[in-house]
């Protein structure tokens, strides 16, 4: 009902708008796609494809997330295993500037900072020891020192003039006993000023999420008229992180951006009506609005982590709490994504649906219905006995009723990218029936006799998951760097272990 209730104020809003606003121009000057390369790292190959297939679609602009995958110099104690080369940033930076599209680093300086944070090297800066996602705002002269030195370094490897600093989701911001004295307004908007100087001394134009500014707006009119800010919906009220209007008044630049991959996505719920809702909504609002730039964001981690700790609080490492289906199946959104931006009517979703389904893969007009209905099944997180409004058995008889469907479809082209949705369909599968074992071991009910039922039922759960597992690979070894296929599903593998194990010993008893 709310989410009804906001894509009614969203279409108002567009209405109105288009009447008062037909000057506007339908197009957007910056049409771009994010990456994210925080714990999924696609190919150099994988880029350039990509890269040349938006180009022909129109696509202007890639901002690139690289954190850890960066092949940073004075600072080499942040790369990972995943890094690329330098020489692999200067081929998909002159690649990308071949075909006309400016690619424009996103190098976080504020929040979401824990690869940087967890090394003792910038201990001074955190926010908090424990939770070390944040760089203390009072610590202005010393984070100066850091992140000119590593602006300056992503800078040297990229032509654009924009540099995309973050300053999204500060959780912490307050948190410690200095930066709790302060008011949190004046707290982020003298820090990112401090940013924008340096990123503005290194000649670029800087950009930032807009979430926490609207958050907290008391000192909005002191950031920089030329600071360009983001507005990131993914398919809520416009007014969700504060009054919108505080910024629409700044008379500064603004763009938008859409998701196509974020909460509550994981390796097995894809929420793919959300996404499709969120375009037909929010692109339209963004034009009616003058937004001059859009972005598609496609995250493949929530970006917040669990860490393993030593005594003192030593971070020895940290898992993603959230893990996503590589980007590599979800081209359906990219091209709702294009369709959108390229048009000012609203999405109709069943419509590019269907057509999609027809043009992409061959499908039959019996197919098409198939396929639109495999993107409408419910696809909501599990708590305790619900998936959802569904119980876990509802909504595990639905998914096994929609393979039965899915698997009498043959498309004529592109069989190995169509071979996604069926993965994806088996992973919520699999995890629904973990679930239910799950739920059976943790209830009041459960004794020592129903171990060997269970364990049975767990063997096969596994051994279903290690083909799964398997499957993931092959349909991704060339997309994604090697060993990043492998770690993306090893929370729930983890916690699926944990269980199949405790069995084994009980069945011994």
């Amino acid at each position: 009902m709310k989410e009804f209730k906001y894509f009614l104020l969203l279409i108002l809003l567009i209405c109105s708008n288009f009447l008062c606003k037909a000057s506007v121009s339908k197009n957007f000057q910056v049409r771009g796609f994010h990456l994210d390369f925080r714990t999924q790292v696609m190919s150099v190959s994988a880029i350039k494809d990509l890269a040349r297939d938006l180009s022909h679609k129109g696509i202007n602009t890639l901002v690139i997330e690289y954190e850890a995958s960066f092949p940073f110099k004075k600072h080499a104690t942040l790369s990972n295993k995943y890094a690329f080369t330098r020489s692999d940033i200067k081929e998909i930076v002159n690649y990308c500037s071949s075909i006309g599209i400016d690619v424009i680093p996103l190098q976080n300086c504020f929040g979401h900072c824990e690869y940087i944070l967890r090394h003792n090297r910038y201990a001074k800066i955190r926010e908090d020891k424990k939770d070390i996602s944040q760089v203390c705002p009072l610590e202005i002269e010393e984070a100066k020192k850091v992140f000119k030195e590593i602006f300056a370094d992503v800078i040297s490897l990229h032509k654009s003039q924009y540099l995309h600093i973050g300053a999204d989701e500060t959780r912490l911001l307050g948190y410690c006993d200095k930066c709790s004295k302060v008011d949190k307004s004046k707290l982020f908007v003298d820090y990112v000023n401090a940013m924008c100087e340096v990123v503005k001394e290194l000649g670029k134009t800087p950009i930032i999420w807009a979430d926490i500014i609207l958050k907290y707006p008391e000192s909005i009119n002191e950031l920089p008229k030329d600071l360009i800010f983001e507005d990131w919906n993914y398919g809520w009220n416009p007014n969700h992180f504060g009054d919108l209007s505080n910024l629409l008044n700044l008379g500064v630049k603004i763009w938008g951006a859409s998701a196509m991959r974020c909460s509550p996505d994981d390796i097995y719920i894809t929420q793919w009506m959300k996404h499709f809702n969120n375009l037909a909504t929010f692109i339209p609002f963004a034009r009616s609005h003058g937004y001059e730039g859009i972005l598609n964001t496609s995250w493949s981690t929530s970006g917040q982590y669990g860490f393993h700790y030593a005594p003192g609080w030593e971070i020895l490492s940290m898992q993603p709490i959230r893990e996503v289906y590589p980007m590599n199946g979800f081209n359906i959104l990219i091209d709702a994504f294009i369709e959108s931006i390229n048009t000012d009517i609203p999405l109709n979703i069943n419509d590019f649906i269907i057509s999609f389904g027809k043009k992409q893969y061959g499908l039959s007009e019996k197919e098409a219905a198939v396929f639109l209905d495999y993107f409408l099944i419910p696809q909501e997180k599990v708590s305790k006995s619900k998936a959802g409004k569904e119980t876990i058995k509802d909504a595990l008889e639905e998914c096994k009723n929609m393979k039965s469907e899915i698997s009498l479809i043959h498309p004529i082209r592109n069989q190995s990218e169509f071979e996604h949705y069926k993965l994806m369909l088996d992973f919520r599968i699999n995890y629904l029936e973990f679930k239910e074992v799950e739920e059976i071991y943790q209830s009041q009910d459960y004794k020592l006799s129903m171990a060997n039922e269970l364990y049975g039922k767990m063997n096969i759960i596994m051994t279903a998951f290690q083909d799964l597992n398997k499957r993931l690979i092959v349909l991704n070894n060339e997309y994604l760097k090697e060993g990043c296929c492998e770690n993306i599903c090893s929370g729930i593998q983890e916690k699926m272990q944990s269980l199949y194990d405790s069995l084994k010993k009980q069945t011994l008893n």
